[in-house]
């Protein structure tokens, strides 16, 4: 059966128009809503199609069909030839292109867009995941947990948020991170240290007495897992040599005990021997 375009202006299918075989047509929808948008789309007035109407393909964008193999050799199925696909109009496609009426009653279809506005809910999602992608790198950058200490000192000596005067270097298998003093004789002493040792255990002294560990329990417990606790530590030995107001009275009570502890056992042995 011969079929003509029911499309404003279009000669497709007439007598007078010569034989396009790459024309196809395509019946009215019978879904009652996109058949009203076919309808409003053709600019002709007071058009009601009937069961023979027609509109051909000429009046669709290319991305309004879908391509399928019609040929069912599979000797050919790597050919390029178009004549060997068959196109099928997608479901929900609307005819835009009359280019025979008046530019004013053509829609010609736009490239769909790939962006979709943004909403507030969608930002809130795109920050939380930001802060969720800079915190997990932060870890993953202040993890220090696996590696050497030549390794914790570089990475030391690159952070640009250190307390200053502090002095960093290795010594046998111990990295120390240490304060110094010049007395008015231009003799050097060590006034504040860390002692990190190789098992990633860590000692703090102050003006050469032991600082207990519950004085930096909230910061470091057992090994040192990040370098960012060690540049806590750092500022807050510091602080206390820098102002000894800010050190608790429990750090000279336990400090003293410390002392007394020591005292203790050297006076057993003594006695023992």
């Amino acid at each position: 059966m011969v079929y003509k375009c029911s499309a404003y202006g279009c000669k497709s299918g007439y007598d007078s128009q010569v034989a396009d075989n790459t024309v196809t047509f395509h019946t009215f929808p019978s879904d009652p809503e996109i058949r009203d948008k076919w309808i409003r789309a053709n600019p002709r007035d007071d058009f009601v199609p009937t069961k023979y109407s027609r509109l051909c393909s000429l009046h669709f964008q290319p991305s309004d069909f879908i391509h399928v193999r019609s040929d069912t050799n599979h000797r050919r199925l790597k050919t390029l030839s178009e004549n060997l696909q068959r196109g099928y109009l997608k479901q929900d496609a609307v005819p835009s292109i009359f280019p025979n009426a008046p530019e004013y009653l053509s829609t010609p279809g736009r490239t769909p867009r790939t962006t979709r506005k943004a909403t507030s809910g969608s930002r809130r999602e795109d920050e939380a995941r930001k802060l969720d992608e800079l915190e997990e790198s932060f870890r993953a950058s202040d993890d220090v947990s696996s590696l050497s200490l030549a390794d914790i000192s570089t990475k030391l000596a690159q952070e640009t948020s250190l307390p200053q005067g502090f002095n960093i270097t290795i010594v046998d298998s111990s990295l120390l991170v240490y304060m110094l003093e010049l007395s008015d004789d231009n003799i050097p002493t060590i006034v504040a240290c860390i002692t990190l040792k190789s098992d990633l255990t860590l000692t703090c002294s102050l003006q050469g007495k032991l600082v207990p560990t519950s004085q930096y329990s909230d910061l470091v417990t057992g090994q040192l897992a990040q370098l960012s606790q060690l540049v806590n530590l750092m500022a807050r030995l510091k602080s206390w040599q820098t102002d000894p107001s800010s050190t608790s009275s429990s750090f000279y009570v336990l400090t003293a005990i410390d002392v007394l502890v020591v005292v203790a056992i050297v006076v057993a042995r003594w006695s023992s021997g």
